[in-house]
């Protein structure tokens, strides 16, 4: 049998897709859950999965209102195949977030009138640590880039063809359905670049309403549901604290000043951080294109919201990064077109190579870790070959860096070390067991710890409070669970407790009370 040959563009689909896929799901689950998203939405997708009654997601039989259902459904739905476990918990959430890197080849062919800034933007997108890494935890945000982009490709593809239109609302009521007033935010940026793009007519197209009805449908059903079971409660937990609260003051110490997300882009964005800045330059003077009017509406657009907010967090940045991705493509493809190409950058990659090399070297021997330093490897050559393309004015150089990333981004997933936050206290896992396998179901455990861990309420499948010392002698008169480090052993000396059992540092006790 003949097969159809298929064009470039289907190819590089092809190719994004697959690469993206990869990237999602190598190591997806050699390392625990993490504070505090992951933890938190994983023991709410196991509860309500176990108790049954998807209309209402508990976390550890206590209503979850701080969130729409979306990350709970998908999850439960990977439970329901794959049993529950860290692969399970992520997979969902993966696989939709790497779907972002084909969206946006898609969204830039609309939008470019050089072929090759589509395939460069996606590229750039798939190789960016912070995507990469955060969209394959348990979180929203990657999801939300997906289907941001998904509405903003339905937009533009719907200029020539309406029918397309009713993907907009698709895409909007899929955020709303996982991260509530965030679509307001979004929605209003979709509505200034609709305007901004001169095709207001699109308001008047029953498609575009047709697909809003649709898409926020469900979301409507939810919510009623909410009201109905929750009242005013629910009012005043998943609105009020958990969004308005969240833009108009800082919550749980996340603050930061204005410039917090530009930090975090610089730490996090190397080497294409480079390209970047003068990207940015270019999307401005470029302003009337229609694609610059995209990123700079997105882009530049949801940065200020975001930094004028109260609470920071460090992923709230992410759906800036798919625009980012867009200057940067565009930058990449004009670059070919220069006789000579700007030195500085050449620098700052070679720069880039010798710092990979010797951090690889130094904390692959100190941590004893080989893997370290065959990254650092990796980076140095590939980064540095790159440059020397670069300072030659080679074209070659972008799929050099970009083959280079891709390839370390590789071996850090499948490693241990790309979720370094959970090293960050003590091993979760041991702990959770002991108090699963110690306890009786819908107990609450007290713990000397500092702070209130959910990964180990997901381990542990029990409730474990972080309480003070007079809290936990009043908790051991009252007879309770304890599960007690070594110093708060000897610094609170109970009496009459009985051992149940130890993990690591802790120890987990029963007090009769008195």
């Amino acid at each position: 049998m003949n097969f159809p040959a298929l064009n470039d563009d289907r190819k590089y689909l092809l190719l994004l897709t697959g690469a993206a896929l990869i990237l999602a799901i190598a190591g997806l689950g050699n390392v625990p859950l993490r504070d505090f998203d992951e933890g938190y939405y994983a023991t709410t997708a196991q509860d309500t999965y176990l108790r049954g009654d998807w209309r209402f997601p508990t976390y550890l039989g206590q209503p979850f209102l701080s969130k729409p259902p979306l990350i709970a459904w998908l999850v439960m739905g990977s439970y329901h195949l794959l049993g529950i476990s860290e692969f399970s918990s992520r997979l969902p959430l993966a696989l939709g977030s790497a779907l972002a890197v084909p969206l946006l080849y898609l969204l830039g062919k609309e939008i470019f009138s050089v072929p090759k800034a589509a395939l460069w933007s996606s590229s750039i997108l798939l190789t960016l640590l912070p995507t990469a890494r955060l969209g394959r935890l348990t979180m929203l945000d990657g999801v939300i880039n997906t289907c941001l982009l998904w509405s903003l490709f339905c937009l533009l593809r719907g200029r020539k063809n309406p029918h397309r239109l009713g993907g907009i609302g698709i895409g909007l009521g899929l955020i709303a359905l996982a991260k509530g007033l965030l679509v307001l935010a979004l929605g209003l940026l979709l509505g200034i670049l609709i305007l901004w793009l001169g095709e207001g007519r699109i308001f008047r197209r029953w498609q575009f309403w047709l697909g809003l009805l649709v898409g926020f449908a469900p979301v409507l059903w939810w919510y009623q549901l909410q009201f109905a079971q929750y009242g005013e409660t629910f009012w005043q937990i998943h609105f009020e604290f958990h969004s308005f609260e969240r833009v108009t003051q800082e919550l749980e110490g996340n603050t930061g000043p204005p410039w917090y997300y530009l930090l975090e882009i610089a730490k996090y964005t190397a080497p294409w951080l480079f390209f970047l800045i003068p990207a940015m330059v270019i999307t401005v003077k470029q302003w009337r294109q229609d694609w610059a009017k995209v990123a700079i509406t997105f882009g530049f657009g949801f940065l200020l919201i975001i930094s004028a907010m109260g609470t920071k967090l460090p992923w709230y940045v992410l759906p800036c990064y798919p625009f980012f991705a867009l200057m940067g493509g565009y930058y990449l493809a004009d670059l070919e077109s220069r006789p000579r190409y700007p030195r500085l950058i050449g620098y700052l990659l070679a720069l880039t190579a010798v710092v990979g090399l010797v951090g690889g070297l130094y904390a692959g021997f100190i941590e004893q870790k080989p893997v370290i330093i065959i990254m650092g490897l990796v980076l140095f050559i590939a980064v540095g070959w790159s440059a020397k393309q670069y300072l030659q004015s080679s074209p070659k150089f972008a799929k050099t860096l970009v083959m280079g990333l891709y390839v370390t981004l590789l071996f850090l997933f499948s490693s241990p070390l790309w979720n370094w936050e959970v090293n960050e206290a003590f091993a979760v896992k041991p702990v959770g067991q002991l108090v699963k396998q110690s306890t009786p179901v819908n107990t609450l455990i007290y713990t000397s710890f500092a702070y209130s861990r959910p990964s180990l309420d997901f381990y542990g499948d029990r409730q474990v409070i972080a309480v003070d010392d007079d809290q936990l002698r009043t908790k051991a008169k009252e007879g309770n669970y304890l599960l007690l480090d070594q110093d708060a052993q000897g610094r609170l000396a109970l009496a009459n407790l009985q051992k149940r059992g130890q993990a690591g540092e802790f120890t987990l006790f029963f007090s009769p009370g008195q």
